[in-house]
């Protein structure tokens, strides 16, 4: 009877939740039967360490992403008052920052990279947000383009319509 050969099973544990290959690769490459290494995976919870994994680093790269923004919007807070032209240069710098942001999240929808995608969109989120709060966009009430009480005193539309009769 053949000898049980000796893996390293934490070695294809950390190949596995890293995302670097899958199950199949890992059975392909290092000669580990599927069904073995994926019993062992699925007793081992190896799914939902990837998962939280996955999860870890995108908060990771949500949060680094976020501080740089906050430091740029720090950098500019601390800045004197700036010329037309400089504002449009620094209109100009931060669409080109969106565009990348958007064209990032379009690569990535295009090749079903939906990490990517969503850390583009939830980026995309954050600064929306972060604007918001910086321009009281939210907290801004807006009168009302109609008057209610011009309204009131206009005549009704039966008098409108009677008197373009009579012109």
């Amino acid at each position: 009877m053949a000898a049980n050969k000796k893996y390293d099973t934490e070695f294809f544990k950390k190949l596995f939740i890293s995302g670097e290959k899958s199950l199949r690769a890992i059975s392909r490459e290092y000669g580990i039967s599927y069904t073995h290494i994926s019993k062992l995976s699925s007793a081992e919870e190896w799914g939902k360490a990837k998962a939280a994994y996955i999860k870890q680093v995108t908060e990771a790269e949500q949060a680094a992403e976020i501080k740089r923004m906050d430091d740029d919007l720090q950098e500019l807070a601390s800045t004197e008052p700036l010329e037309a032209t400089e504002h449009q240069k620094r209109a100009i710098v931060t669409g080109d920052k969106l565009g990348t942001l958007i064209q990032t999240g379009i690569q990535a929808a295009k090749s079903g990279d939906w990490r990517n995608l969503k850390v583009a969109t939830e980026t995309w989120k954050l600064w929306d947000e972060q604007m918001r709060k910086n321009h009281g966009i939210d907290e801004k009430k807006d009168q009302p383009l109609v008057n209610i009480n011009v309204m009131a005193a206009l005549p009704p539309k039966s008098e409108l319509k009677k008197a373009e009769v009579d012109v």
